[in-house]
């Protein structure tokens, strides 16, 4: 098919060419083995598609059926040249998932001898073939099929966020709190889908995510050996949102009301008015309009609205977790017609008013879990859908708030509350090191598994060299490091075996803590923590970053569990460790020398 240029201009931003041109599934999947598609999370945020659709689209190719065009925008990304999908994430994975072999149509699977680069994976071992397989020739038919591709060159991010607006909006294809978000740069935009991924753990570290990468945090049906089942999302687990409601984003949806209401005093009314006028809609509501919370956000903080947030969510999950059971059946044992995410919403807003509002704590979560059991059984009026009007959800909460105080206490203890790491916060991290293995290290501990009393200072140095390399990845870098973590699970073997530490698993992650050997070492927490920031500062890192390193360090407790964490940042350039440079190559941590150095500093523009 002929390539057809031409120039657009879209909401009043520049110019842009735009071509046209028809291009094969194996070009396009040529492009996907050479890691060129990019997605952008601020509007792509969600693989979601079930095994069922991507069938019927295979289905539609076989049957040589006109597929929806393909919108792409060239962009440069980490020194190289990539397509950024703005429209056709879904069907580009359907298409390459079924090429390797993820799931089968009509019971039969592609023959991975058809395309020269399935073939090589395949004698190469990264790729298996599975039984029975298609016809070559028709395997080779969809290989050939030509799809519709539009590339926007020289656009810049302003016009690919207003032409995924529009082409969502027109056609419906996203859901209204989709359309607020997509490309939104509103403050309270940035929460939510922070939040909202953290709660479902596909979070990213970063906006920009490999197409490659995307299906290790997509939401799935079905039990696969990656991605994330939706029936394990906290939402869904707990009946409060159904699976299609979290596949149409109505868990961000939840999670912008929630937000609202631990910003705005007094409470403001919920509903489509308020929360268009959150995302800048000047038709809406000036209680909650873009401006008076980004005030808000000023005087609060966006990074203690969040811990709020966490903290709240972190002690219901954890409540339920004692209760044995899920928040819909546990709090409502009768029949009940009110909707559960309203009266989820009060109960969450009461427990975080106990909490940050009135300076309480839980007395126990078990005593917590007995008072929320049967608790929607009892006399208090929760409106259906529809607008909610501040009056009314105001003395709904001060209700409950009244049902729950018992079960709370005065806290003072800094100390403690410097040690109290966000479960979900911590988890939705730890996820990250499946996308961005270059900016995340995992260390079991900082002695040797089989002698707990041993600090082992080559391996601390270890740690240094590589948060050096994390700062050299590029400007504006920021790593993650966890210590006593084990990503192996013959490491968490050794641990119990040692020292009789029973790890606790998220995903294929140990959580062994370093609790034991601070116990063998005969240290406390906060001995540890100054004799460590003396370690960072004195070692073979330079003076700047090795201050920069250890103003990052702190310990936290994630379950009965004691790790620590270094999030080691880029400075205005290249940092050295004991005299020379190094870079992260994956999960590898290389010297960098000769011409290397030269493109390494070209990455620190300033």
């Amino acid at each position: 098919m002929a390539s057809l240029g031409m120039g657009v201009r879209v909401a009043g931003v520049e110019s842009t060419e735009l071509s046209v041109t028809g291009e094969s599934v194996q070009q396009l999947y040529s492009d996907y083995i050479q890691n060129r598609f990019l997605i952008n999370r601020r509007y792509q945020r969600k693989l979601v598609w079930a095994v069922e659709e991507k069938q019927k689209l295979i289905d539609s190719v076989v049957k040589r059926l006109p597929i929806p065009l393909i919108l792409l925008a060239e962009s440069q990304h980490e020194g190289m040249a990539r397509l950024e999908v703005i429209d056709g994430l879904q069907r580009l994975n359907a298409l390459f998932s079924f090429i390797e072999n993820e799931f089968p149509v009509d019971g039969k699977y592609f023959d991975l001898e058809t395309l020269a680069d399935t073939k090589y994976a395949k004698d190469h071992g990264s790729l298996t073939q599975s039984e029975p397989v298609w016809d070559r020739s028709a395997c080779r038919d969809l290989t050939n099929y030509q799809l519709p591709v539009s590339t926007y060159r020289s656009a810049s991010e302003s016009s690919v966020d207003e032409v995924f607006r529009r082409i969502n909006s027109s056609g419906r294809h996203l859901s209204l709190q989709e359309i607020r978000q997509a490309g939104s740069t509103v403050e309270i935009a940035g929460l939510v889908r922070r939040l909202s991924a953290a709660v479902r753990g596909d979070a990213s570290l970063t906006d920009y995510v490999s197409l490659q990468d995307m299906p290790k945090i997509s939401i799935t049906n079905r039990e696969l050996d990656y991605g994330i089942f939706d029936a394990e999302i906290f939402w869904v687990k707990h009946g409060i949102l159904s699976r299609d409601a979290v596949r149409e984003s109505r868990d961000e949806e939840l999670v912008l009301d929630l937000l609202l209401d631990l910003v705005i005093r007094p409470l403001a009314p919920s509903g489509s008015e308020y929360r268009n006028a959150a995302y800048g809609d000047e038709r809406g509501s000036s209680t909650t309009s873009a401006s008076a919370i980004r005030s808000r956000l000023l005087t609060i903080g966006q990074g203690e609205i969040e811990r709020r947030f966490m903290e709240t969510l972190d002690l219901i999950e954890e409540t339920l977790d004692v209760a044995g059971a899920p928040y819909s059946s546990w709090t409502v044992t009768q029949q009940n017609p009110r909707g559960v995410p309203r009266h989820f919403h009060a109960l969450f807003v009461a427990v975080a008013q106990l909490l940050h509002d009135d300076q309480q704590k839980v007395k126990s979560k078990e005593s917590f879990a007995a008072a929320l059991k049967g608790f929607w059984d009892k006399d208090l009026s929760v409106p259906g859908g529809g607008n909610w009007g501040s009056d009314r959800k105001s003395s709904l909460i001060e209700a409950v708030k009244g049902y729950l105080r018992s079960h709370f206490e005065p806290t003072q203890n800094e100390h403690e509350l410097r040690l109290q790491e966000h479960a979900l916060q911590f988890e939705s991290t730890l996820r990250m090191s499946l996308t961005e293995e270059a900016l995340f290290e995992l260390k079991q501990g900082f002695c040797r598994i089989n002698a707990a009393s041993e600090f082992d200072k080559g391996s601390f140095e270890k740690i240094l060299k590589i948060a050096s390399a994390m700062a050299n990845t590029r400007a504006e870098a920021k790593g993650v490091i966890f210590i006593g973590v084990a990503d192996d699970a013959t490491d968490a073997a050794a641990i119990e075996r040692f020292s009789g530490v029973q790890s606790h698993r998220i995903a294929d992650f140990h959580i062994t803590g370093t609790q034991h050997e601070l116990d063998a070492m005969g240290k406390s927490i906060d001995e540890h923590f100054r004799w460590l920031i003396d370690a960072i500062k004195n070692s073979k890192l330079e003076p700047r970053f090795a201050n920069s390193l250890a103003s990052t360090l702190s310990p936290f407790r994630y379950r009965d569990y004691v790790l620590w964490k270094m999030e080691p940042a880029a400075l205005n350039s290249p940092v050295m460790y004991d005299g020379k440079f190094f870079i992260r190559n994956g999960p590898n941590t290389d010297e960098v020398t000769g011409a290397g150095l030269i493109e390494m500093v070209r990455r620190f523009p300033s």
